[in-house]
């Protein structure tokens, strides 16, 4: 089990981020993490470190898991985790580094650097695709 209390302090990072609540900028930032070295998404904390919780009903993972999975490309599902802290509940999803490079979401491309997800130009996506696949430029 995790110290959620260590994790806040540490803030968010290249591999943690904080969400109030399941949005699409959650699919984002699971994107960013399997285009770089994999993280978790903390939903229930806000950015500045404040915990809420969240609400879980009976569906609730399985339908934020499906969501997850049926938004990517190629298919990414997430590990969930339910933490909790001073009586509230707050949810881990956590990804692994993707080993096919680049993930997308909607047609977009995410990368993590630092604490943001930034959007992929085309370049960027190509030589994250050869560098995958051990190719280059020169190969093709």
């Amino acid at each position: 089990m995790i110290n959620l209390q260590k994790i806040v302090q540490a803030g968010e990072g290249l591999h943690s981020e904080f969400k109030t609540s399941f949005k699409e900028d959650v699919i984002e930032t699971l994107v960013a993490f399997s285009n770089a070295k994999g993280g978790a998404v903390y939903i229930g904390i806000s950015d500045k470190g404040a915990i809420s919780g969240v609400t879980i009903g009976k569906e609730t993972l399985q339908n934020w898991i499906n969501e997850v999975k049926n938004k990517t490309m190629p298919q990414i599902i997430p590990d969930t985790d339910i933490h909790t802290a001073d009586g509230k509940e707050v949810v881990s999803l956590s990804v692994s580094e993707y080993p096919i490079k680049p993930v997308s979401t909607r047609g977009r491309y995410y990368k993590r650097v630092g604490n943001a997800n930034h959007l992929l130009s085309v370049n960027e996506v190509s030589n994250m695709h050869l560098q995958t696949t051990n190719s280059s430029w020169d190969y093709y």
